[in-house]
């Protein structure tokens, strides 16, 4: 059973509208759509935004459907230099970058007691995004994807996380499901389509490009299910 989250509504719709035979069954305020996708089990859900939606959402994805993976697919802001709107980050790895406590001697990002910053994707769902990419004819690049609750619309800001994390975008959800991945011994992946460029045009840009931004994430994940 492949489980898919997504944020928001839009994200997970074209996921939804390819389904067949679809059970649905209601958790902890999700709404998760059960059912076949390309002759796949599948299980989709909007977990809202923010990281402890994500992590919610990904441990009742293990709990209740006993998901052999996770991918989570949604939109993002390009941090990494020569990515434009509608290009496509698959993630190698994921970083929780408000995690901070280096007042304790932690480095910035990593879980403290769990001796752990980057959460590593899995490696052959890396290879069926990269085929997938090729196939949809989408711009891609494999990088680190930076999560944290808050909406970057500051140049200095991505500066700021290019010196110290080296990302390639951000974004809310990701690597709290790759820690609750992690945590439960599952491969996950985050597949994110630029609405974006993180600036301070953030909320025109956003606006004008998440639709078609959304449509190119959904591609991603649908050619993934298809071939996996």
């Amino acid at each position: 059973m492949i489980g898919i989250i997504a944020a928001l509504k839009d994200e997970v719709r074209d996921i939804k509208n390819n389904m067949t035979q679809v059970e649905t069954s209601e958790k902890a305020g999700m709404t998760f759509y059960k059912g076949l996708l390309y002759g796949k089990p599948v299980v989709a859900v909007m977990c809202g935004v923010g990281k402890v939606n994500a992590a919610l959402c990904t441990q009742a994805l293990v709990d209740l459907f006993d998901v052999s993976c996770v991918i989570n697919v949604g939109v993002g802001g390009a941090v990494a230099k020569g990515l434009s709107v509608g290009d496509i980050v698959i993630s190698r790895d994921s970083v929780q970058y408000d995690m901070d406590g280096s007042a304790f001697g932690h480095p910035r990002g990593e879980i403290p007691n769990m001796d752990i910053t980057f959460f590593p994707a899995d490696e052959r769902l890396i290879r069926l995004a990269k085929d997938a990419a090729a196939k949809v004819g989408a711009a891609a690049l494999v990088g680190r994807v930076m999560t944290a609750d808050l909406g970057v619309d500051s140049q200095a800001l991505k500066q700021e996380l290019t010196e110290v994390f080296g990302g390639a975008c951000v974004e809310m959800e990701g690597a709290a499901i790759g820690q609750a991945a992690y945590v439960n011994g599952i491969p996950y992946i985050v597949i994110r389509s630029i609405s974006d460029n993180a600036d301070g045009d953030l909320v025109e840009t956003y606006q004008n490009n998440f639709q078609m931004s959304v449509v190119n994430a959904a591609k991603m994940v649908l050619e993934m299910v298809k071939n996996y």
